[in-house]
């Protein structure tokens, strides 16, 4: 696993707040064990579908979960099947300074340093 400390403010409040919400929580640790549909995560946690899309979208943008895969249902409608991209994440604070750590999926190391990197 690769370790990133994530020093620009604006990245560590987008993370911040993609975890303080509790669908979104669910989302992360769902899709660390491998990809996943939103209609699944729909289903399983029993969140509302646009609530799953919007939490989903909240997430890419902060760059902890990324569409890994594309396909198309028997009826030809289109969907992505996302991944988290982080492993671990650690919040602390040392006099005043807000530190956050996050943990990065091996298989999926490059494609978030890309990500990251683009919302810094």
């Amino acid at each position: 696993m690769s370790e990133l400390i994530i020093s620009q403010e604006s990245a560590k409040q987008r993370i911040l707040s993609a975890i303080a919400d509790e669908y979104s929580r669910k989302i992360l640790t769902f899709s660390m064990d491998g990809p996943v549909s939103a209609l699944h995560l729909s289903k399983i946690h029993e969140i509302p579908i646009t609530t799953v899309y919007r939490r989903i979208e909240e997430l890419v943008e902060a760059g902890l979960l990324a569409a890994v895969k594309s396909g198309r249902t028997a009826d030809g409608k289109w969907y992505d099947l996302y991944k988290s991209l982080i492993s671990f994440i650690d919040v602390s604070f040392d006099n005043g300074n807000m530190r956050v750590e996050v943990e990065i999926d091996k298989h999926v190391s490059d494609k978030f340093t890309k990500i990251l990197s683009s919302l810094i």
